[in-house]
């Protein structure tokens, strides 16, 4: 019941995120509200462009519509060195800040304040790295609050499914260290949650509302290649744990590919050869690894699934339902239930490729996908659904493992008694090392067999359970207590100065046997006892020990009964 209630919680909570992103993407329900009557933004035409082969280019537009339009002028620039004037006044200025890590500016939205009486503006652009890139931008008019509040609208589908990817990355984080101690969670589903949070940060930093918020462009440059050096590491264990776990080598390669490149692209830095984005060739080169990597992991996996569904040539009827039963039952075995959760997984692996290659191909023609939403979808659907799959997986194991904990107490237990039982005593004095210091204390009950054969059974399990009930009320605090036979019962006590401990409770055990024969004259309780501590000093191993106290139990044994 409560793994149906989890499933239907959980499938609740994607149908939410799909409805949050539906009205972000689609703008569902949003009334339009601004300080002016309409939208300010104007599209301009330039008066005449001059661009030279040297990444050097001159833009010139009117100043009468930007004035009617708000006062302000907009565009946006990549990597691209920025001089504006008005007429030949130099009124605005925004070059790259020439630090080691990153000369540029990056992606960069200029708004220009234009006032006075001057009748032309004149845009100078200078690229900062190949000079064949430098493209002309668009160039628009407004009111400055106008434009950047339009912007950051326009964009803020994007910039929300970039959150969402952020959010459940994180809370697949937080989920693994919640449930590390239980020891179900492993390290992919780790790994998948900074890769999910990693991609996050880094699409949402493509977004024109963060391009126009976040105003240190620099840093912003040096933090999207940063994050792109380390993405690709996390991905690659979670596909090698995911789809290819007996790949015992080959997933190393990225990971140490990144450090490499790491390493590798912050001293060229530091020597001055090359910011991060002129060697953003050796970071895509280790993408291309991992891409080709992901590729082999998914045609591995597909290609065993196939052979082991179609041996024969002609599959019959029996495994053509099989493979129904894998694709789409809910009600099948676990092997069939992992084996088809690794189809699924090797085939969004692809959607997964997809994303990748094209991104990088985007990012070389200069495109870029600075507030693409259809590949922002597809990634944020990998990750809700990879999401859901790694917690199936980690609720199943849960699962699991409280059966096992119970069958294994169930081993281990005196079902009488509750007391824990031979078995588990036969396996704790094993691990006694003769460096430890401890005392075993072997117990009988006497009579037993006269309660049994005079009073029934039911009065002897009586007398078991009394008995055991004094003896780990006893001994419970301070060691491990065992209904190891009929009547028979052990104590392990594990500490220093074990035998001054044990003294001590066994006068404790005289008192209280007494104090409950004067409670219970009808039911009364004797216990026969005897104990030997070892110390590291000790000439001899546990099964000595065990020996001298059963034999002062014996004794202990005669002497009650020649008094009784």
């Amino acid at each position: 019941m409560k793994k149906h209630v989890i499933r239907i919680y959980v499938i609740f909570l994607i149908i939410a995120c799909m409805i949050i992103a539906g009205y972000a993407i689609f703008d569902i329900g949003n009334e339009p509200a601004s300080m002016f009557a309409e939208d300010t933004q104007v599209a301009l035409s330039a008066k005449s462009i001059i661009k030279e082969d040297d990444g050097f280019a001159i833009v010139t537009l009117d100043t009468s519509t930007i004035k009617e339009a708000g006062d302000c002028l907009s565009f946006n620039t990549v990597f691209t060195d920025v001089y504006v004037y008005a007429d030949n006044d130099l009124i605005y200025k925004r070059t790259g800040s020439g630090s080691l890590f990153m000369k540029s500016n990056g992606n960069t939205w200029h708004f220009v304040k234009v006032s006075g009486d001057s009748q032309e503006i004149i845009v100078k652009l200078i690229h900062r790295y190949n000079k064949a890139d430098l493209t002309i931008p668009s160039f628009f008019a407004g009111d400055y609050y106008n434009l950047k509040a339009s912007l950051v609208k326009e964009s803020s589908p994007a910039l929300i499914i970039s959150i969402l990817d952020i959010i459940f990355g994180f809370g697949m984080v937080i989920y693994y260290f919640s449930t590390k101690r239980l020891s179900v969670s492993t390290t992919k589903m780790l790994n998948f949650g900074i890769a999910s949070m990693m991609l996050g940060i880094w699409s949402s930093g493509e977004t024109n509302a963060i391009v126009v918020l976040f105003e240190n462009r620099a840093l912003a440059g040096v933090l999207a290649f940063l994050i792109l050096i380390f993405i690709p590491s996390p991905f690659i264990i979670y596909i090698h744990f995911t789809l290819w776990p007996e790949d015992k080598y080959l997933y190393r390669i990225t990971p140490v590919l990144c450090l490499v490149n790491f390493v590798l692209v912050i001293g060229l830095a530091l020597l001055g050869v090359m910011d991060l984005k002129e060697s953003v060739i050796i970071t895509h080169s280790v993408w291309a690894i991992a891409i080709i990597y992901t590729a082999v992991a998914v045609v591995t996996t597909l290609r065993k699934h196939f052979r082991k569904k179609y041996k024969s040539s002609m599959p019959d009827k029996s495994k053509a339902s099989e493979l129904s039963k894998i694709l789409f039952s809910d009600t099948i075995s676990a092997d069939a239930d992992e084996e088809r959760i690794s189809i699924f997984v090797a085939a969004s692996m692809l959607i997964l490729i997809a994303i990748s290659v094209v991104d990088i191909a985007l990012y070389w023609s200069g495109t870029g996908t600075h507030n693409d939403l259809f590949g922002r979808f597809l990634l944020l659907s990998y990750i809700v659904i990879h999401a859901y799959i790694n917690i199936r997986e980690s609720l199943k194991a849960i699962e699991n493992g409280k059966m096992a904990a119970y069958y294994k107490k169930l081993a281990n237990t005196d079902s009488m008694t509750t007391l824990y039982n031979r078995n588990a005593f036969n396996n704790d004095v094993a691990q006694l090392s003769i460096n430890t210091e401890y005392s075993i204390i072997s117990l009988d009950l006497n009579n037993l067999k006269s309660v049994n054969d005079n009073l029934g059974h039911q009065a002897g399990d009586r007398y078991i359970i009394n008995a055991a009930n004094i003896i780990n009320d006893i001994f419970g605090h301070e060691g491990t207590c065992y209904r190891i036979g009929g009547d028979e019962f052990s104590v392990i006590i594990q500490k220093p100065d074990s035998g001054m401990v044990t003294e001590k409770l066994i006068k404790k055990l005289e008192k209280e046997i007494e104090i409950h024969n004067t409670n219970n004259p009808s039911e009364p309780v004797y216990i026969a006892y005897g104990y030997h501590s070892h110390t590291p000093d000790s000439a001899y191993d546990y099964n000595e020990t065990l020996h001298i106290a059963d034999e002062k139990m014996y004794e202990n044994k005669r002497l009650q009964k020649s008094v009784q």
